[in-house]
This record gives structure tokens, sequence and C-alpha cells, in this order.
């Protein structure tokens, strides 16, 4: 499954700078969590899908990514809306809005990570004065997503291979947890391994031996960024009058 990997596409919203994009998720975030009328919140998501189309990127990677949440958001909303407002026709309504806002941010952040590198999303974040080290630091989180998706299933295939069964129950959480601990206890000392070393692979390319860093001038804004941000900049203006 590719989990919030970067894949390479001829798009147009894989040519943005990626200060472009991070423009677009916070103001997205602004949007959506406002008090917008509901058909904005829609309008966000048929937005957000628009652009999943056009930055080309398989649809299939794109529902692997978010299937879970797309599922699991609006029915824990609505039953939780249910019985917080004791009224199940607008508990459900309410909740499917607000639970299509975090699926609305959950596509727009798949969609952000797997349309832009790791290097270039790096170079953005520095070239918005975010300190180095910060910067590395999430960069190499992010890189780490789909590393610890593909370590856990090739734990739990080897596991399976030992006839071992993997049974979750919420009314058995005692259990569940036991079945669990052959999958966690392996996938925790795998990524330790990784982890030291990419330590040890920092330490051996000098890092932060110099405080001042040089960079290849890869970023650089196009007129699509130009026309990304204007358009945003319009956006934002009609939701600040609709509240």
């Amino acid at each position: 499954m590719l989990f919030y990997e970067y894949i390479y596409r001829d798009s147009v919203i894989h040519q943005l700078d990626p200060r472009t994009k991070i423009a677009w998720l916070l103001a997205l975030t602004f949007i959506i969590f406002s008090q917008v009328p509901q058909q904005m919140i829609v309008a966000s998501f048929f937005l957000t899908l628009l652009l999943i189309l056009a930055s080309k990127l398989p649809l299939r990677a794109i529902w692997n990514s978010s299937k879970v949440f797309i599922i699991l958001f609006p029915i824990g909303f609505m039953i939780l809306f249910s019985l917080l407002l004791w009224d199940i026709h607008r508990g459900v309504i309410d909740g499917f809005f607000f639970a299509l806002k975090f699926i609305v941010l959950t596509l727009f952040s798949v969609l952000f990570t797997m349309s832009t590198s790791p290097r270039d999303l790096m170079l953005s974040l520095t070239k918005l004065k975010v300190p180095y080290e910060l910067a590395f630091m999430l960069t190499i989180a992010i890189r780490f997503v789909p590393v610890i998706t593909r370590e856990i299933n090739h734990v739990i295939d080897a596991q399976k291979a030992r006839a071992h069964k993997l049974e979750f129950s919420p009314r058995h959480p005692i259990r569940s947890l036991e079945a669990s601990l052959p999958i966690l206890i392996p996938t925790f000392y795998l990524l330790l391994l990784k982890s030291f070393d990419l330590s040890l692979s920092i330490e051996a390319r000098a890092f932060r031996a110099k405080k001042e860093r040089t960079y290849t001038p890869r970023l650089k804004f196009l007129i699509s960024d130009y026309v990304a941000l204007a358009f945003l900049g319009m956006l934002l203006t009609v939701v600040l009058y609709a509240i």
C-alpha cells in the first residue's frame, strides 16, 4: 500500500511549488473549520476531488491511504453527535458534515504528500525560515510513514505464516492486546534498527557540521503558482464575506 508515499506524475499539481501547496493546506483548514455554510463544505470536498483528478495520481493509492478515515469518520461522528444532541436526525446531519471537514483535510493531506517530493518539501520549509533541523525532522517523519506501513505488513505476513491469529474485538480488549503484541514488538524492534542506521548515516555525512547551508536552486515560483495563489486569495475573500 502506497501510504503517503511520493508518486511522480507530469501534472500541474506536481509542478506547483510546495509553498503554494502549504498555503492551500492552511487556507483550506481555516475555511472548513470556520462558521461557513454546509454548501461551502460540500464545495470544498468537490474542489479537493477535482485537484486529485488533476494530479493524475492513481485513485487506488488515494483510496488505500484514506479509506479508513473516509469510513470511520462519518460513522463515529454521527453516533457521537446523536448521543450528544439526543436527536438522531440532527445528530446524523451535523455529524456527517463535521466528518466531511476531516475527510477534506485527509484527502488534501494525502494529495499534498503524494505530489510533493521530500527534498522539495524540506527546501521549501527552510525557505519559509523554518530551522533546518526541524524541517529535516518533519521531512524524515513523513518519509517514514510508508516505511512503517511496509514493516507492519511484513511482520503481519510473517506472523500469519507462523499460524498466528490476529484478532481484534472491542468486547475482549485484553485478548486483542495479547494478539497484537507479536505484531507490535517486532515492528518496534525493526523501526529502532532503521532509526539507528539512519542516525549513523546522518553522522557519517557530518550533519550540522556548518551552521550555514547551501542549496541548489530547485524551487522557483511559476505562473501556475501565482494563478493558484490568486485563486486562493479570491476564495478566502468569499469565505470571509460569507462569515
